[in-house]
């Protein structure tokens, strides 16, 4: 099943694109000393053929986005 969401990007609010695939998927959690860092990343393929960088900040719940 595929869902439309609504993302900030760049300062704005935009329609995401569909995600058709997950490539590869990772968990980073490090500097629990000083500043927690913990988050899930996925590698995806857009609807179209653009790939980007998701991650989940499993600290705060927010989402990102970013060029891979």
């Amino acid at each position: 099943m595929k869902r439309e969401n609504r993302l900030q990007y760049g300062g704005q609010e935009t329609t995401a694109a569909v995600v058709e695939t997950i490539l590869e998927s990772w968990r980073i959690d490090d500097e629990w000393w000083r500043q927690l860092i913990s988050r899930r990343y996925f590698a995806v393929l857009l609807a179209g053929g653009g790939r980007v960088v998701l991650f989940e900040d499993l600290v705060t719940g927010e989402w990102f986005i970013q060029s891979p």
